[in-house]
């Protein structure tokens, strides 16, 4: 089954997902299993991983704390993204390394940006999760838990940088992979949230330059929809002030503007002494 699935790696969960149907259907691929165990829990999941350990069909995988196996016979191994995002269900990739994905910027990042849900919303959303995926099921504490896996520093020898968000996107598939990114709309968003993480705020002002035009719809609605006023701001004067662009939208952003507030277009940076009057916020890049 998991020769036929690809799958390049599992954690214990995901293991417990696949296996369930086929012992509840009591057959594969049309023949009968034999020897079907009375019930199904978390220590017989682990004595079957024991197993196929033995058997050389599961190897733990080092690039994870615990609890992660690589198929070894499976056709490819995966990327660093793409293992991250088979390990945590709701991590995705984010700034830089969305960017160049996305082919808004020149630049290579060493690291690999991905982001995951902060620790809090991270259970409230597992707890949805197995809720959902334990529906009906009787004795739900002794099955497999939906853990939070540790990720080392280096996966598949790449650097890995991981962000935890109070408000992260609702990430979308890459085609072709199980790997997922943050839409277009809240990359740019991003970009103005935390300029330092892709590339620093002459960076994210020359991306804004060469491409805004092109997704301008997208930054629009992503934009609107963000509860940040300080990103509503720097998006404002970018769009409309530096690069004379117009939607009936940007000029409600002009609420979020503040005088005598302490906003400036670069938060790494001195204020400077160029503001903008309609967007109250210094020009300090």
């Amino acid at each position: 089954m998991l020769e036929e699935a690809d799958l390049p790696l599992v954690t214990e969960y995901q293991l417990y997902q696949r296996v369930q149907p086929l012992l509840a259907a009591g057959q594969y691929s049309g023949e009968r299993i034999l020897r079907l165990p009375t019930y199904w829990s978390q220590p017989q999941l682990r004595a079957m991983i024991r197993t196929l350990e033995k058997r050389r069909v599961l190897a733990p995988d080092e690039d994870f704390k615990a609890g992660v196996w690589r198929v070894v016979q499976a056709a490819a191994a995966p990327t660093a993204e793409e293992a991250i995002c088979l390990v945590d269900p709701f991590s995705y990739i984010s700034h830089l390394s969305a960017m160049q994905r996305y082919g808004v910027t020149d630049r290579s990042p060493e690291a690999l940006h991905v982001t995951t849900p902060a620790r809090t919303l991270w259970t409230h959303m597992r707890d949805v999760q197995m809720a959902e995926d334990y529906e009906g099921e009787l004795a739900g504490s002794l099955l497999p838990q939906l853990s939070k896996i540790g990720i080392r520093e280096q996966v598949r020898r790449r650097q890995v940088i991981i962000h935890e968000s109070k408000h992260p996107a609702e990430p979308v598939p890459i085609a072709g992979s199980v790997s997922r990114i943050a839409t277009i709309g809240r990359v740019f968003v991003d970009m103005l949230d935390q300029p330092q993480l892709c590339g620093g705020i002459r960076h994210v002002l020359d991306c804004y330059d060469r491409h805004a035009e092109q997704w301008f719809d997208e930054i629009v609605a992503a934009v609107d929809t963000t509860d940040s006023p300080i990103v509503k701001v720097r998006a404002g004067y970018i769009l409309d002030e530096m690069l004379g662009l117009s939607h009936p939208n940007i000029n409600g952003w002009t609420r979020c503007a503040q005088r005598g507030g302490s906003r400036k277009l670069d938060p790494q940076a001195p204020y400077g002494h160029v503001f903008s009057e309609k967007w109250m916020i210094a020009l300090n890049a």
